[in-house]
């Protein structure tokens, strides 16, 4: 057992694939993506002179696989005799200065051959002329004047194409460079193809006829260098985090955000325009391609076929290949021979994993946990569940035998400091590997430390990344360079490559940049004007203390050492329990003191969020329909799904009971029912003697999609949804638009046919434990609701939510106003700020401040006299519009959730028959939005929270962008951090904004008619991994069911809903006389 406990220490199973991996030899798996890289490089090579083909475009779901498949692509083009790039656009707004450095830093990879890419080109255009032998000699022989070697190949291509020749001369010229023995001209060349002239006078002597050209021109010399000898393709992976960052990164209204995705479409479409003779191959999340879809260019986009869905390991070879490829290198390394290929992983275990499409990452991770199981527990065993995470129960703990001070006594630091690249380089890689190694392991975020690729001249030695999984795959990027020059040309040339290849000068969210280097920066006015704009953009120098480099010295000797004596799964356990390079004041000053997420703690796993966790997840359930009598208190049977792995140290969730809530609300009450279920039924599965399935309560936070068409049983599905979720405590805020919710109050006049026994138990159970009360904005007559044009700007301390929420003011009260320009826009967005920094207040205080602005409120020319046209703007529409006139008590959230009494809960239903035109509808959800953003932020619920939009499509469109989607996409983001969940529905597949569909965890799909919603929901249920073909046959009241560790979309049949639900809504009078008595009956409640 020694030999097998050996040989399972030395597997890797790595799940993290970043960008650079691209570049990195792997063998395949066996995949089913991988069929798709024949008729991929079928493509490249098949293309007719003076044609592109159009690009390829591959999406899918986080972890299934995207940068391991462009791996893949990357080899099998290289075998072909084609040439690849790997575009990486982190600075989006400078496209063509990112995609020269991407071409630099590709043509600059090492080859199977040994040889750099840059080479193997320059190889193939001496081919061309019979001379790659001469050639080749004459690169490799000492002292030899480069330029000669130049000369005579410019002369060669001027045969081929002339005019290309003549223009594109000194790209050829600085790639010849590259090769140079000469560190100046090499670092010259480097810098010359990146677009910066660093010394004209040397320049001119190297034999260049011109100045760097534009960036673009740099990529199409080297695209046309390039195609002499071979296709290219061109790839874009992990493009997501960048797309969903760019939205962030302007000051104006939501919908001008997506600009950047514009930009990248366009840059695209110039790219293959003009990229020379190749394809274009892009890779990531469907929602990605769809913002890019909507976003960018139409004829953009036509240049790419339409995308290809990326599947999971639904096959039990494919599961058991991505094992083997792992385990067979470490034993063949042991000299161990296992009973089995995939042993220790049995084959009921894999096929289980394959039953469920477990993607490759969520694959490995469970495989990994149950090697470190293993290992801790110092004895090989049968796995025959990957599908249940392990609980880690035989992890470890233990200082082990490091001795990190002896260690750091014995360190020797001499010479770290004289070589960037093998010294101090070299030491932070090391370092900032032994960061990510102290973090535990976890679904929700990836902390993942890579260097750069061996090149001769790196634009930076590695990056730490934070990749949050739970946010569609949002992106940290902490970039590192050791910086030693004391040359002002070389440092110069080198901050530059960094700053483009960070992203740091575009101001990306989420991109920073270190430099690391002992003393002072070189002196000269270049070095100094290059040093501040690092500086300005975010950038840190901080010089190493000898004390921090003994320290990482030390640790990599212990890991070293440990790798060497089989103890490294010891090593892992001691410093994850230690922490020891969180300690560092090296880490404390580039800000990742603590632990790798808490860098960021209102979206890391172990932030100081106030709401305590949940119990303990359970996954999808089929649940045991109880006898007659009190509704059961111990936990249905668990199905057979893929749950989610529970972290150690997972974000905060709302929990059952709070630990450290803050303050409730005077009108917050709580009931205090019998036992609560923590899953509520959502309908059968369509097989005979099927128990009931229940979705958990844990799940709705992460909100609800329901797309389903005309008779298809919507509204009942939505219906049932809230009344079960009332009966578990849930309180509700429903928008009803259409008048099909009010009736929520009203129990059914006769006993429906369909009700079970269990039905009726719960109809009088919902009769006396849940309040609905039906509001009436704009309508006097029956229970009138007034909500307040500005939101809470004194909601949080927190400087990004109060800027949100002042985002947010500025959207609606920027046509109220009149802002239609920007300079108005400016002049608002400023009165705003200081508004929240006087605590904020009503419409009216805000008008005032417009009115009279206070002096140093902006710094705009005329605003005051714009701030003064603003005031009587908005004096105008509260004059003219009686919605903004507060003509009663300003309703918070908190009345429309929690009643009087303490043992009832209650449903808001805010029907919208009083508003007459759609404008005014979107105005008022708006509004609704706002107050719920800002007061669920001050009063985050441990039980959880519903805010329910019924035709969804029309408050929170794709296609449009009235002034209720920005909020409503920032409640779905923000809102299930503080137990606030979001149910929406809709008839139309694609009408609802993709961010909100995105981050809808459970979803229901119900009936279409048109073919062309039948296709949109297909390919929505596709990107889940599951198919509906007969979804225009569903019967009323038949959904296909997915969520959080359901696999697959399963059939249900729904259960009919608690309330009175005839085929046709109430009248609007209906409504009133409903209105009317809800509000007599909940003041009556609180008499009691």
């Amino acid at each position: 057992m020694s030999d097998a406990l050996d040989a399972l220490r030395r597997v890797n199973f790595d799940w993290v694939r970043t960008l650079d991996s691209v570049w990195l030899e792997a063998e395949p798996t066996g995949a089913p993506n991988e069929a798709l890289i024949p008729g991929i490089v079928e493509a490249l090579h098949a293309q007719k002179p003076g044609s592109r083909p159009r690009g390829r475009v591959l999406v899918g779901e986080p972890g299934i696989g995207k940068t391991h498949l462009v791996g893949e692509i990357r080899r099998e083009v290289w075998a072909s005799g084609g040439w690849f790039v790997l575009l990486d656009v982190l600075g989006l707004t400078d496209f063509w200065r990112s995609a020269a450095l991407s071409y630099l830093t590709a043509l600059m990879q090492p080859m199977p051959d040994g040889r750099r890419q840059s080479d193997a080109v320059l190889a193939g255009v001496a081919r061309r002329f019979n001379v790659e032998e001469q050639v080749e000699q004459a690169f490799n022989t000492p002292n030899i004047d480069t330029r000669r070697i130049v000369d005579l190949l410019v002369r060669a291509l001027m045969h081929v194409d002339t005019a290309r020749a003549l223009k594109h001369q000194d790209v050829f010229r600085a790639l010849c460079l590259l090769r140079s023995q000469d560190l100046a001209a090499v670092g010259l060349a480097h810098a010359w193809l990146q677009g910066y002239d660093a010394d004209p006078a040397a320049r001119a002597g190297l034999g260049f006829t011109t100045p760097p050209p534009a960036p673009i021109e740099l990529v199409r010399g080297m695209a046309w260098i390039m195609g002499l000898s071979g296709p290219t393709l061109v790839a874009l992976d992990q493009i997501d985090g960048v797309v969903d960052a760019s939205r962030l990164t302007l000051d104006e209204d939501f919908d001008a955000g997506p600009g950047l995705a514009e930009m990248l479409a366009a840059g695209l479409m110039e790219l293959h325009d003009g990229g020379g003779r190749g394809m274009t191959l892009i890779t990531c999340l469907t929602d990605s391609w769809r913002r890019l879809e909507e976003r960018g260019l139409k004829s953009a986009m036509d240049r790419f076929e339409p995308p290809v869905l990326l599947t999971g390991m639904n096959k039990p070879a494919a599961a058991a290949a991505l094992i083997r490829g792992r385990l067979a290198p470490a034993y063949a390394e042991a000299g161990f021979a296992p009973p089995s290929p995939t042993w220790p992983f049995s084959e009921a275990a894999i096929a289980a994993a394959a039953r469920f499409a477990m993607r490759p990452r969520t694959l490995l991770m469970r495989c990994d946990a149950f090697r470190r199981d293993c290992l801790a527990g110092g004895i090989v065993t049968v796995c025959d569940d990957l599908v249940e995470p392990n609980d880690g129960s035989g992890k470890k703990g233990g200082a082990g035998p490091f001795d990190l001070e002896d260690a750091r006594r014995k360190a020797d630091i001499s010479g770290i400091l004289d070589d960037e690249e093998t010294g101090l380089g070299e030491l932070l890689r090391a370092a900032f590997d032994l960061y990510a190694l102290e973090d535990d392991p976890h679904d929700e975020v990836d902390v993942v430390s890579k260097g750069e690729p061996e090149q001769r001249l790196p634009p930076l030695h590695g990056r730490l990344t934070f990749l949050h999984r739970d946010e569609n795959d949002r992106e940290r990027h902490v970039c590192y360079r050791a910086l030693l020059q004391q040359h002002p040309i070389a440092f110069q040339a080198r901050l530059r490559a960094a700053l483009t290849a960070s992203g740091i000068s575009s101001k990306i969210p989420g991109r920073e940049l270190l430099v690391v280097r002992r003393g002072p920066v070189p002196a000269g006015t270049k070095t100094s004007t290059l040093v501040d704009r690092f500086m300005a953009a975010g950038g840190k120098l901080i010089d190493p203390s000898d004390d921090d480099l003994r320290t990482f010295v030390a640790l990599r000797t212990l890991r070293d050492q440990a790798l060497r004596d089989g103890e490294f799964d010891t090593f892992e356990s001691w410093i994850r329990e230690t922490l020891p390079v969180r300690g560092t004041a090296f880490f404390r000053k580039i800000g990742l003191p603590g632990d790798g997420t808490a860098v960021q703690p209102a979206r890391g796993r172990r932030g100081r969020d106030p709401l305590p966790p949940l119990p303990p997840r359970q996954p999808l359930r089929d649940i045991d329909p109880p006898a007659s009598g009190p509704e059961p208190a111990s936990p249905p049977a668990h199905a057979e799904p893929e749950p989610a792995a529970t972290p150690a140290h997972a974000e905060p969730e709302p929990a059952a009971t709070p630990a450290h809530a803050e303050p409730e609300p005077v009108l917050r009450v709580e009931a205090e029912p019998a036992p609560i279920p923590d899953a509520i039924p959502v309908g059968h599965r369509l097989t005979p003697d099927a128990p009931p399935v229940a979705l958990p309560l844990r799940l709705l936070p992460r909100h609800t999609a329901i797309i389903a068409g005309s008779g298809s049983g919507k509204t009942v599905l939505l219906r049932r949804l809230v009344e079960e979720a009332a009966l578990a405590g849930l309180p509700a805020i429903v928008v009803d638009p259409n008048n099909d919710l009010s009736r929520l109050g009203e129990a059914w006049p006769e006993r429906p046919d369909r009700f079970t026994p269990e039905d009726d138990r719960k109809a009088g159970l919902y009769a006396e434990r849940v309040e609905v009360v039906v509001w009436t904005p704009g309508i006097h007559a029956g229970n009138p609701l007034f909500l307040s044009v500005m939101p809470d700007l004194a909601a949080s301390d927190d400087r990004d939510e109060r800027a949100q929420a002042i985002e947010m003011a500025a959207e609606t009260l920027g046509p109220l106003a009149g802002a239609t320009r920007t300079l108005q826009r400016g002049v608002l967005a400023d009165a705003l700020r200081a508004f929240a920094g006087r605590g904020g207040g009503t419409l009216g205080a805000f008008t005032d401040l417009l009115a009279d602005l206070p002096d140093g409120t902006s710094q705009i020319g005329r605003a005051t006299n714009l701030a003064a046209d603003m005031a009587n703007q908005l004096l105008a529409a509260v004059a003219t519009n009686p919605l903004l006139r507060i003509e009663g008590a300003v309703l918070d959230p908190a009345r429309l959730f929690y009643g009087a009494g303490r043992d009832r809960t209650r449903i808001s239903v805010v029907n919208l028959s009083g508003l007459a035109s759609e404008a005014a509808r979107e105005d008022f959800v708006n509004r609704l939005q706002m107050a719920l953003f800002g007061w669920i932020k001050k009063n985050p619920s441990p039980r959880g929270l519903l805010y329910v939009v019924d035709e969804a499509q029309t408050f929170l469109p794709s296609g449009r962008t009235p002034p209720s989607l920005g909020s409503g996409i920032k409640l779905v983001a923000q809102g299930r951090k503080y137990g606030l969940g979001m149910i929406v529905a809709t008839q139309v597949p694609r009408g609802i904004h993709n961010q909100v569909v995105s981050n809808c965890t459970t979803q229901f799909f119900g009936r279409q008619s048109a073919p062309a919603t039948i296709a949109a929901a297909q390919e929505i249920m596709a990107a889940s991994g599951g198919t509906a073909p007969d979804i225009g046959r569903l019967g009323a009241g038949e959904f296909y069911f997915a969520t959080e560790g359901s696999g697959r979309p399963a059939k249900l049949r729904t259960p009919l809903c608690l309330s009175h639900h005839p085929a046709n809504p109430p009248t609007p009078e209906q409504v009133i006389a409903q209105a009317r008595l809800s509000a007599a009956r909940a003041k009556e409640a609180s008499r009691e």
